[in-house]
């Protein structure tokens, strides 16, 4: 009787899953355009951990916290600089066909390099849409695509003024928390 009891309790739980709202996940930010230290091409821009809710058929928030840290020593002038990067970014999604069909998003990044010879403060906006791919009943992996577009400042790490676009390209994966 209590495995009985046990086998029902988990069947119900697993199928019951997607119908919570909360959910915790991570996303590699991927983009083509200006980067983060203000280079052009195509990187890897942070990695961002994130929590929100997300009720299938209606849409979703998240609000995730991206951060890294490095450090480097010029060769020819012995200089060191030792950078934290941090990002608070918060989503907006629309998902009116339900799991597993096509999303529309908006997002809001805050972004801040920490330096020892100067920090600097920036903003990115972003539209673009996304879907998930259900793995489990509790899982799923989340893929977007997005415009982004980097507010003007000055980046005292590279030297130079920093503004411009990027595509950018979100992978990572989402759990239904229960």
């Amino acid at each position: 009787m209590k495995k009985i009891f046990v086998l029902l309790l988990f069947f119900t739980a697993t199928s019951f899953a997607q119908k919570l709202p909360f959910v915790i996940g991570a996303v590699a930010e991927t983009g083509y355009g200006i980067l983060n230290d203000g280079s052009e091409g195509a990187g890897l821009n942070r990695m961002t951990p994130f929590l929100g809710a997300w009720v299938q058929g209606i849409g979703f928030f998240r609000v995730g916290y991206g951060f890294y840290n490095y450090s480097r020593t010029e060769k020819s002038s012995g200089e060191h600089l030792y950078v934290r990067s941090r990002a608070l970014n918060a989503t907006l999604g629309i998902t009116p066909l339900g799991p597993g069909r096509p999303y529309l998003t908006g997002s809001f990044t805050h972004a801040r390099k920490l330096a020892n010879v100067g920090d600097v403060t920036w903003n990115e906006w972003g539209i673009g849409g996304g879907a998930t791919f259900q793995i489990l009943p509790t899982a799923a992996i989340v893929t977007e695509l997005e415009q982004r577009w980097i507010l003007s400042h000055y980046d005292p790490v590279a030297d130079l003024r920093v503004h411009g676009t990027r595509l950018q390209f979100n992978v990572g994966f989402v759990v239904y928390v229960y």
